[in-house]
């Protein structure tokens, strides 16, 4: 079983580090624009989330590397957002709420909330579909996208090793969900380019 964990600690690592890239774009740039932080504020969500799972269930991978990316997660957030205090109190309320409804609410609600929440990506999915049409640079970070995907395909490993269905089914909506993202946002950087040229 320790064999097992070490593939959800490698897809962990890679999904803890997927909002560094994203979150240095923003401050190297100065603005956040082109990035949804709807789509930030629900990736901490899905971080707080699985963590919370990953504890119930005494999964330790899911645990820390889930409560490493959201942190993560959450400098995106502030790196997005100007008011500090304002977004640590919402953080905070997100976090005390959705750990409370994984731990206290019947295991197929929870299915349904953690199945819920990995269409994260879906509102970047419509802000990248317009950004191919857009003139102005966008912020978003295809190697930050890339970990995300990498670290989704992995956790896909890790649920087919240990058998979890509800991990089968929400990494493979992610993974693909990052790949439409990713292709959207390349799509959006051949525009530019051409209209430049």
């Amino acid at each position: 079983m320790f064999s097992v964990e070490i593939v959800g600690f490698i897809a962990g690592s890679l999904g803890m580090f997927f909002g560094l890239p994203q979150a240095l774009r923003v401050r190297r740039l100065g603005h956040g624009r082109g990035v949804s932080l709807f789509t930030w504020l629900l990736q901490f969500g899905v971080a707080t989330s699985w963590a919370t799972y990953g504890f119930d269930t005494k999964s330790s991978s899911l645990l820390i590397m889930n409560i490493g990316a959201g942190l993560i997660n959450a400098s995106v957030i502030f790196a997005i957002m100007q008011n500090r205090l304002q977004t640590f109190a919402i953080l905070s309320t997100y976090v005390l709420v959705l750990s409370t409804l994984i731990l206290v609410l019947p295991s197929a609600l929870v299915s349904v909330l953690l199945v819920a929440l990995v269409f994260s990506q879906t509102p970047q999915i419509y802000k990248s579909f317009k950004n191919i049409r857009s003139e102005k640079r966008s912020a978003v970070s295809i190697p930050a996208l890339s970990l995300g995907a990498a670290s989704n395909f992995l956790w896909l490993c890790y649920a087919l090793l240990i058998d979890d269905n509800l991990l089968k089914v929400s990494t493979s909506i992610a993974f693909s969900t990052y790949m439409t993202v990713i292709v959207l946002e390349l799509i959006g950087k051949r525009a530019q380019l051409l209209n430049t040229a």
